[in-house]
Formats: structure tokens, C-alpha cells, sequence
């Protein structure tokens, strides 16, 4: 019976040694994962536009919501997006961009005697044949026009991108209505049911939760009345962190619509507010 003791006290005493090891090591992973997290903890807002039109548009001033959010510190509706940061594609010379503030709320003002569509032609594929050198192949030739034809069918979208890495605190993106940035002027007008599926002309993953929103475009152009004229609008606010790889959480924003013919007035258009993706 002593040795049997003996042999259990020295278990329970190897045991208990290896406890507080691995409490030591969990508490060490513990703290150098957290010091991780917060050494690499970013928050980042995206901001997209992309603009397209079938034919010539002119006298056009063209009013599109931006994000904003109240600042209760200045008393007024600020905006992430600086235009100074933005990169611009396919923007002719002539088009002039920026903010304008209308009832309070900053909106996108783009403006010009006249917008002209670009098209552009289709790049085909070239076969590499065995043994050829991809370097002899010749470069691909683009070619663009300002109307539709069967060289040029290609519909080319004006682009505007911003991405904001600054916003000096985390986003919050379980709840953003009145407390982060939204396309704005907005409305509520439903609940995304968190089935999923198509909504409003928008697909949503299935579990999502968020809002159905409305915002008003208010443009003033003329054009053929077959013209169609394309607005997307996209806005994303993310947290991101390294714990043993990249984790992030995030709100998203989407709005698109296609407008006929010519325009004079304020147009409210449907779009999505998914909230809460991602890791928390």
C-alpha cells in the first residue's frame, strides 16, 4: 500500500505540474494574442462609384448621396470621403467633381455641359502555341469611341474609389444607424428577414441582418429617351485584427439604378444596409 500511495502522490504531483504549465502557456498565448490584436487593429471606410451612360447626356448636374453621419462636436453632417484622396477613372477633363451641401447633408455634385459615353472594343485571347514566347505576341490593340458599334460594344463606366484608413476609432458596425456614416439623405423602409435571397433587385447571403433604405438622386439632364444613365454606389465600413490570420467585421452599403430618357427632379432609389458581418 505504500508504494501504491508513493506512486499516486507522484502522479498527482506530475499532474499537477503539468496544470500550471499549460495554464502558464494559455495565459502566455493569451496576452501575446491580445497584444497582437491590438497592435494590428485597423478600421477602414470604402467608398465606390461607378456612373455610365448609353448615349450623350447634357446640361448635367447630377446631386448622389454620399455617406455621412451627424458630428454632434461641430453640429453638423460630416463626410468620410475627400475627394483630394479619390482616385478617378474615365472622368473626362471637363466634368467637375464636388461635395455640395444640400439641405445640410453632403452630397456628390458632378457636372458638365456634356457627358459623352465611352465605348470600347472587346480584347480577344491570343492561342500561345507550344514553344512560342509570350513576350513575342503583340500587344492587344484597344480601341474606344462615343458611340455604340460592333467595333466598339463595350459600355466603359466612370469610377470613383476612396478608401479612408483614419477614422481614429472602431467602427461600429453591429449598429450603424446614427452612429457611423450612410449614404444620406436616408430612409428606413424594411427589415432584410435574414432568409436571404433576392430583395428588391439585390441578393442578400442568407442570415444577413439589416434595413431596406431609400435615399434620394437628384439630376437634371437631357437626353434621347432611350438613354439609360447608370448609378451604382457602394460604401463599406470594416474592422480589422490578426489573430492567427486576418479577422474583420463589417457594415456594407449598396445602391444602383438605371434612369430613362431625360431627368429633372429628385428620384428616390432602393438599396440595402447589411449590418454585423464577420467576427465579433
Amino acid at each position: 500500500m505504500g508504494n501504491h500511495a508513493k506512486i499516486l502522490r507522484n502522479v498527482l504531483i506530475v499532474a499537477g505540474i503539468l496544470a500550471a504549465i499549460l495554464f502558464v502557456f494559455i495565459a502566455l498565448t493569451a496576452v501575446i494574442l491580445g497584444q497582437s490584436s491590438a497592435e494590428s487593429f485597423r478600421s477602414t471606410y470604402h467608398y465606390e462609384l461607378t456612373i455610365s451612360t448609353s448615349g450623350p447626356i447634357e446640361d448635367a448636374i447630377l446631386l448622389i448621396p454620399l455617406p455621412s453621419r451627424y458630428d454632434p462636436d461641430t453640429g453638423t453632417n460630416v463626410t468620410p470621403v475627400d475627394l483630394s484622396r479619390a482616385s478617378f477613372s474615365n472622368f473626362d477633363s471637363d466634368i467637375s467633381v464636388r461635395i455640395e451641401h444640400v439641405d445640410g447633408v453632403p452630397m456628390l455634385n458632378i457636372s458638365a455641359d456634356r457627358i459623352d459615353p465611352v465605348y470600347k472594343n472587346r480584347i480577344e485571347p491570343i492561342p500561345i502555341m507550344p514553344g512560342q514566347n509570350e513576350s513575342e505576341l503583340p500587344e492587344p490593340t484597344h480601341v474606344y469611341s462615343d458611340r455604340y458599334s460592333e467595333e466598339t460594344p463595350v459600355l466603359v463606366d466612370m469610377e470613383l474609389y476612396m478608401l479612408d484608413s483614419n477614422p481614429d476609432r472602431e467602427i461600429n458596425t453591429r449598429t450603424p444607424v446614427g452612429a457611423e456614416p450612410l449614404l444620406a439623405p436616408y430612409r428606413i423602409v424594411g427589415n432584410l428577414s435574414g432568409s436571404g435571397g433576392p430583395v428588391d433587385d439585390y441578393y442578400v447571403s442568407p442570415g444577413s441582418s439589416g434595413y431596406v433604405v431609400e435615399v434620394p438622386f437628384i439630376l437634371s439632364f437631357d437626353a434621347d429617351d432611350d438613354n439609360v444613365l447608370s448609378i451604382s454606389s457602394e460604401f463599406l465600413g470594416r474592422n480589422e485584427w490578426w489573430v492567427l490570420g486576418w479577422q474583420s467585421n463589417s457594415y456594407h452599403e449598396r445602391l444602383r439604378h438605371e434612369f430613362k430618357g431625360a431627368c429633372n427632379g429628385t428620384y428616390p432609389v432602393k438599396g440595402i444596409l447589411v449590418t454585423g458581418e464577420g467576427v465579433y
